[in-house]
């Protein structure tokens, strides 16, 4: 059975007919429900999101008056990991940079280099024991 991968192209052909395809965005970590039994928690499906559009976002800016750090809308389909055996995969685009992703719409996994980019400490706050 083929295992989805994040930055995958994958095409979803469903049961009812419908025909889904784009990006693999995010992929959940493996779950190990018989631990949540025990412990007296529902059971959870592991599943994926597919970025099926993507459209720029209006120019616009916090209350804050800062500019958006997001320049995209994406759209997301949720797939259920009892549904990857209707999966095609096509191509995959882990191998090239995308540019119409900014740095916090990253889609190579690099996601938390990005995240304090910009971060300075506070004003005469103590130094971090290293």
């Amino acid at each position: 059975m083929y295992e989805p991968q994040v930055d995958d192209y994958v095409i979803w052909d469903r049961p009812s007919g419908d025909i889904e395809e784009g990006w693999v965005y995010f992929k959940g970590d493996p779950v190990d429900n018989q631990k949540r039994i025990k412990d007296g928690w529902q059971p959870v499906s592991r599943y994926i999101t597919i970025e099926t559009s993507i459209k720029p976002k209006v120019n616009c800016v916090y209350t804050s008056g800062k500019p958006m750090k997001h320049r995209y809308i994406h759209t997301l389909l949720l797939c259920n990991e009892d549904c990857w055996c209707q999966l095609k995969y096509v191509k995959n685009r882990r191998t090239r940079e995308i540019e119409h992703y900014s740095q916090y719409d990253d889609i190579s996994g690099n996601e938390d280099k990005n995240l304090y980019a910009g971060y300075k400490a506070q004003e005469n706050r103590y130094s971090d024991v290293q």
